[in-house]
């Protein structure tokens, strides 16, 4: 605590007092004179103190005097309490006092309390007295010159007679100064330090700015010439690492749009079969299933100019369909990532392919089955540095792991033990119906359905270690589980418990605790239907799902592990996740659904009653804005759905931009009143690091692949046109 802030103190308890010289009053008077007389003895002996040890001209320059004070509890010094009064420079200028830093201290102690007296005859009962005015001190520091030829401070003291709490200059009734001594002689010059290490050039060089974004531009790029991460010191070369900033400058409107004309003139290269794609921004591949109307549905990518070309005819006579069946999906392996997919060779029928992205690292992973050994009944998923995928054949279903180079049935993958692959060969001889509507991996384990037997269609979980943990979730049949997530240091699944759908957690070592036993509203019939569209999510420590409720539409249901509460987030939202997949940002969920207010929409939930809403109503009113894809990606929801636009337009299908519930026009394939570029309708949409793809008609060229820049990207760089 400052002196100035006792000093208000004081002053605020001034006012509770009798203006009157009583004896009390004498005796605060003599306190407080003995208190102001420690204070200014102690900046005195700092004062005498700077004199007899010299400082640098730096410290003197720069340095402030600063008194401070602390209360002190009762002790062997001050029985009834009291108060220690520092005071020192302030060498490293952060405004405190440090322990090195006080040169001078005092103690004042407050007196011991006196025996109580007799108690007197009671008096009686005075006028009040008036409100008595503070006292005040300013500390004011003082240039070099009168009176202080070395600076010093200045202290004024005075009443607060106009109550203002500021000492004005009619109240000052005191006035001293604390000046500093002579500054001392300079002390001897320090050794020289040792020379730094010898430093590294500065580097910028010109490089012309990539086409799939500018055609007419240049980017500056500046840097050290330091080897930074992989970079080569002191070679004259600015390589990627060793870059610092960069100047990008482009002489006219970055480019989005079409990326190509793949099917020529009006014809589709996308179709209703013929529409799978996948990006990665770590490596900046893109690869898709287009149709040119001469080679079929093939496989297709990006170049580094996206500039669309054919990474593999697998099907030379007719249409291979890349990912058809399990979609394009990306796999981190040993030796870099690698894509799958299922296709149609033409002679092996339907199996699974991987590629590295370039013709000849496109290879089929082998022909597990006579005929197609992919079908409608298979799954896939990452797991162990590979994928598990699930084949049905003559000889049933069978799974697999792979990793682009090695293929194996699971129970004798590459990192089990012999003992270990054994068992598990022994026992999968009473399995079937293997992944069946549910296969999912995570860090350590392998979770699947399968029939098993003697307990039905069930669930299964394979560890790392090989060990095979069966779960019974229905004793008397099949559980027949179906939607899935890793949670809670285990598994949350939607299953059967013989009367009805409900919610049930496996930890790993092959406990089981149902989380719902949900009835229909106003009925004791149990639900039937639950994560039929929307499916499970989680938010911080709840499960956010769609039951089918009451009526024949989906409502939305949170469930706490925390609280075990089960609540209903809303009643008007219907049908969530009927037409999309959702997507989330990890706090929100998005996703098309019904209101009667409003039609198709979309809707939101942060997993709270309150939190769950619409998000926004892009065609106002009761007409539906029909939303054909979702996105979150670059801090901003993207959704292809038709809209009115600024101008009162209805947009069509375009690609719209949403954040906090604001949403506008980004890009619009096929302008004009009444066109509609039909985007989304085959596809979905896809994001790069640098750009969002998707499928639609501009009115001239088809169905085709389209690209729109993201915002991030486009501030990156100064255009003009």
């Amino acid at each position: 605590m400052s002196s100035s802030e006792n000093n208000n103190q004081t002053a605020r308890g001034d006012r509770q007092q009798t203006r009157f010289l009583s004896l009390e009053n004498a005796k605060r008077i003599l306190k407080t004179t003995v208190v102001l007389s420690a204070l200014l003895l102690s900046i005195w002996a700092v004062v005498l103190n700077q004199a007899l040890e010299p400082l640098s001209d730096e410290n003197v320059e720069e340095s402030a005097i600063l008194v401070e004070t602390e209360g002190r509890e009762a002790d062997v010094y001050c029985p009834e309490g009291g108060a220690d009064i520092f005071l020192g420079t302030d060498f490293d200028g952060n405004g405190k006092l440090s322990t090195d830093e006080i040169t001078s201290s005092t103690k004042v102690c407050h007196g011991q309390q006196g025996l109580s007296g007799p108690q007197g005859q009671q008096g009686y009962e005075g006028i009040n007295g008036e409100h008595g005015n503070g006292s005040l001190v300013n500390l004011t520091a003082l240039s070099p010159g009168i009176p202080c030829s070395f600076g010093g401070i200045q202290v004024q003291s005075g009443i607060d007679t106009n109550r203002n709490q500021f000492l004005d200059s009619t109240e000052v009734e005191t006035t001293a100064h604390v000046c500093d001594g002579r500054l001392g002689d300079d002390g001897e010059a320090g050794e020289h330090g040792n020379n730094g290490s010898q430093g590294y050039s500065a580097l910028i060089d010109q490089q012309p700015a990539p086409t799939a974004l500018c055609s007419k531009g240049v980017v500056m790029r500046f840097g050290v010439d330091d080897g930074i991460d992989g970079g080569i010191a002191g070679d004259g070369i600015l390589h990627d690492d060793e870059v610092r900033e960069s100047l990008r400058i482009c002489s006219e409107q970055l480019y989005q749009g079409i990326v190509g004309d793949i099917f020529v003139n009006s014809g589709d290269s996308a179709s209703s079969q013929c529409y799978e794609s996948i990006a990665n921004s770590e490596i900046e591949m893109y690869l898709f299933a287009a149709s040119n109307g001469i080679n079929g549905c093939e496989l297709w990518m990006l170049d580094v100019d996206n500039t669309p070309i054919m990474l593999k005819d697998i099907h030379p006579s007719g249409d291979s369909i890349p990912g058809k069946i399990l979609g394009l999906q990306s796999m981190e392996t040993e030796r870099g990532l690698r894509f799958v997919f299922d296709a149609d060779d033409g002679v092996h029928g339907r199996e699974l392919w991987v590629s590295d992205g370039t013709a000849s690292g496109t290879l089929m992973v082998g022909d597990i089955e006579t005929g197609d050994g992919i079908d409608y009944t298979s799954e896939i998923t990452e797991w162990m540095n590979g994928i598990v995928f699930t084949t049905n054949g003559q000889q049933g279903q069978r799974m697999w792991w792979t990793n682009g180079s090695v293929t194996t049935s699971i129970w004798q993958a590459p990192w089990l033990t012999s003992s270990a692959s054994s068992d598990l060969m022994n026992q999968s001889t009473s399995l079937s119906s293997l992944g069946q509507n549910m296969l999912l991996g995570d860090d350590n384990r392998l979770w699947f359905a399968a029939k098993e037997a003697n307990i039905g269609l069930e669930v299964m979980q394979l560890d790392s270690q090989g060990t095979l943990t069966m779960y019974d979730l229905h004793p008397f049949g099949d559980s027949s589980p179906s939607e899935a997530m890793v949670s809670n240091n285990g598994l949350v699944l939607v299953a059967g418990d013989g009367t009805g759908r409900q919610l049930v957690h496996l930890d790993g070592t092959g406990g089981l605790q149902w989380l719902t036993s949900m009835t229909k509203e106003g009925t004791t019939t149990p639900v039937t239907t639950m994560a039929p569209k929307l499916g499970l999510h989680q938010i911080g420590d709840s499960i956010i799902f769609d039951v089918v409720y009451r009526g024949a539409d989906a409502t939305l249901f949170s469930y706490s592990f925390a609280t075990s509460n089960l609540v209903e987030l809303s009643s008007t939202i219907l049908a969530p996740g009927h037409s999309l997949e959702s997507v989330t940002n990890g706090n929100t969920i998005w996703f098309d659904c019904v209101l009667a207010s409003t039609g198709m929409e979309l809707c939101q939930t942060d997993g709270t009653v309150e939190g769950t809403h619409l998000t926004v109503d892009l065609m106002q009113g009761i007409s539906s804005s029909l939303p054909q894809a979702l996105m979150y990606t670059d801090s901003t929801l993207f959704v292809l759905a038709k809209g009115i636009d600024e101008t009162g337009t209805n947009s069509g299908h375009a690609l719209w931009a949403i954040d906090n519930q604001v949403a506008t026009v980004a890009f619009d394939p096929y302008t004009g009143i009444g066109n509609d570029s039909n985007a989304g309708t085959y596809g979905g949409l896809i994001a790069s690091s640098t750009h969002v793809f998707f499928i639609a008609d501009d009115g001239v060229h088809g169905h085709e692949l389209h690209q729109y820049l993201l915002p991030s990207i486009q501030d990156q760089w100064v255009v003009w046109s």
